[in-house]
């Protein structure tokens, strides 16, 4: 039992700006339609924009 915290999922939180809510919903319907939840959108998204991008230093630009 004292190893069950490394299966634990890690929780972040994703703050939008009231300028990009309508960009959220859209985002939110588009998972909904293809039955992801916004957790597995965001990492395809992250995964598509960064692409094979492993050599970026903390403090570059993307």
């Amino acid at each position: 039992m004292k190893d069950d915290y490394k299966t634990m999922p890690l929780t972040k939180a994703i703050y939008v700006r009231d300028e990009d809510v309508e960009l959220w919903e859209r985002a939110q319907a588009y998972a909904k339609a293809r039955r992801l939840n916004m957790s597995a959108l965001v990492l395809l998204a992250l995964e598509a924009y960064l692409g094979g991008q492993d050599d970026t230093e903390p403090g570059d630009r993307v």
